[in-house]
């Protein structure tokens, strides 16, 4: 009979670690999900932060342009557009290079 009892007592135990295990993992998979849209939603505001600071960036730069730029200003304007301008066009290199290659 006591046995029997510690048996029951085993499987009890087990039934209960079985289930506790089974809430665990989906508790698991549920944060994990989580931690995926966190993730996403992380990417997408660094995209957008990135986008602004373009618009900022060339909005300064239009502003500079349109503005009454002191001599150190344009000199700065003038280097900016340079800089701006030799980026499209190593992008523009690049793309014909894609497309020849």
């Amino acid at each position: 009979m006591v046995l029997e009892q510690y048996i029951q007592r085993v499987e009890e135990k087990l039934q209960l670690l079985v289930k506790r295990l089974h809430q665990v993992q989906s508790e698991n998979t549920l944060l994990k999900d989580e931690i995926n849209q966190q993730q996403q939603t992380l990417q997408q505001q660094q995209l957008a932060i990135q986008a602004m600071e373009d618009k900022l960036h060339l909005s300064r730069i239009a502003a500079t342009a349109h503005g009454g730029a002191t001599a150190t200003e344009d000199a700065a304007f003038k280097k900016e557009i340079r800089n701006k301008i030799n980026e499209y066009i190593k992008e523009i290199d690049r793309c014909i290079a894609l497309l020849n290659g």
